[in-house]
C-alpha cells in the first residue's frame, strides 16, 4: 500500500511552480496512457503560476476537441457521468 499524503495549496509561490514542474511530466505521460488504452481523444492545457503552457492533445487537433466540447448541450458539459 502507498502512503497517504494530504494534498494541500502551498503559501509558497516558489514551492508551487516546483511542485508543479516535478508533477507536469507525469500528468501528461498519464493523460497519453488513458489515450491510447482507453482508445478516446484526449485534451489536457495547464498553465503554471508563471504562466507557462503545458499541453497533450491526442489524436485530433486541440481545435477539434475544443470544438467538440463547445457543441456539447450544457446539461453534459457540467455532469459527472456523462452518458451518450
Amino acid at each position: 500500500m502507498g502512503r497517504k499524503i494530504e494534498i494541500k495549496k502551498s503559501e509558497e509561490t516558489s514551492k508551487r511552480q516546483v511542485t508543479f514542474s516535478k508533477r507536469r511530466s507525469t500528468l501528461l505521460k498519464k493523460a497519453k496512457e488513458i489515450a491510447i488504452s482507453g482508445d478516446v481523444d484526449v485534451l489536457l492545457v495547464a498553465f503554471s503560476t508563471a504562466q507557462r503552457l503545458s499541453k497533450f492533445c491526442s489524436k485530433n487537433r486541440i481545435e477539434d476537441i475544443l470544438q467538440r466540447y463547445i457543441e456539447l448541450p450544457i446539461a453534459r458539459k457540467f455532469s459527472y457521468v456523462n452518458k451518450p
